[in-house]
């Protein structure tokens, strides 16, 4: 029989700390039941390994697109932004006005009359 000669990888930050919290919590155990504690234990926690991997695994089917359906990827419509409440002054809690002015960081420009002109009228 050929022996597997097994690599060396490095677990994912965190096994040291469960794996002795696990054993720290079964030293808590009388030594007689133990054994079967653990064994019980380890099942637990491999049918809830399980049970997520199901869950994330339904939840990944209904996130694929179904037939007749929009992808996901696509935007809808999106809804109207909500109206703008006016802005009050905290100093003297008198409303701004409501009309906005022209644009942002531009000066209102004046509106000049037509100039008039002067006719002549000769008799």
């Amino acid at each position: 029989m050929a022996i597997q000669a097994t690599t060396a990888t490095r677990a994912p930050r965190g096994t040291k700390i469960l794996v002795q919290a696990f054993f720290e919590a079964a030293d808590g155990i009388p030594e007689l039941q133990r054994g079967a504690v653990v064994k019980a234990a380890l099942a637990a926690i491999r049918d809830q390994l399980k049970d997520a991997r199901e869950k994330a695994k339904v939840l990944k089917a209904k996130a694929k697109v179904t037939p007749g359906k929009a992808s996901p990827t696509r935007r809808s419509k999106v809804a109207a932004p909500a109206p703008k409440k006016p802005r009050t002054v905290a100093a003297t809690g008198k409303k701004a006005s409501a009309k906005p002015s022209a644009k942002p960081g531009r000066k209102a420009s004046v509106k000049r009359a037509p100039k008039a002109t002067t006719e002549t009228a000769t008799v």
